[in-house]
């Protein structure tokens, strides 16, 4: 039997299968105002907070070999290595609403970052281990002579967080809006 072969059908580029995601919809919207009000009032955010400071005191221990500078550092690094190792991974698979989730999760490590580097000189905040534990962003701040700075470089940090949180949003949203409709499965090729 010569049977020409049946096309495959394909989406054309012009008119992308694309529906609303409800629950992705609702997830955007509820992170949104959690973030919002996090960039507001910084303790609104204890619960990411208190996950991230277990991942950011992990940093200390891992980056310890390679010296005491380092080491201070390695809590901020892990903070922010985890999420931008997993964003790129979800960006890197064209998952890209969940990229977006992440790229908040960056934001809120980047509003905590900012909050303690700004601490640098008052050292106001409780630290893990109480008075006896050296203040990391004191101590790097004044190993780079930029103590005096500590406040305008958190205020940096902050407005970094502030760009990226407004990045998750659109990138959340716009996928939530967006999100590729399943795909009907291809009938069985006759032979």
């Amino acid at each position: 039997m010569n049977q020409e072969p049946r096309p495959r059908r394909s989406s054309s580029p012009s008119s992308p299968r694309t529906e609303v995601d409800p629950f992705k919809l609702g997830f955007m919207v509820f992170i949104s105002i959690y973030g919002f009000i996090g960039l507001i009032n910084y303790e609104s955010l204890w619960f990411l907070h208190n996950f991230d400071l277990i991942i950011h005191e992990a940093g200390h221990a891992i980056f310890r070999i390679f010296g005491e500078f380092i080491q201070f550092l390695g809590g901020t690094l892990m903070q922010l290595l985890v999420p931008i190792g997993i964003a790129v991974y979800f960006f890197f698979n064209q998952q890209n609403f969940e990229g977006g989730i992440t790229l908040f999760w960056i934001a809120v490590n980047l509003l905590d970052i900012s909050r303690y580097m700004k601490d640098a000189r008052s050292q106001e905040l409780p630290l893990l281990g109480g008075e006896l534990v050296t203040h990391d962003w004191w101590y790097l701040f004044s190993k780079m002579n930029l103590l005096a700075h500590d406040k305008a470089i958190g205020g940096f940090v902050h407005f970094l967080g502030f760009l990226i949180y407004g990045l998750a949003v659109f990138v959340g949203f716009y996928h939530a809006w967006h999100s590729p409709r399943p795909q009907p499965p291809e009938p069985p090729e006759e032979q």
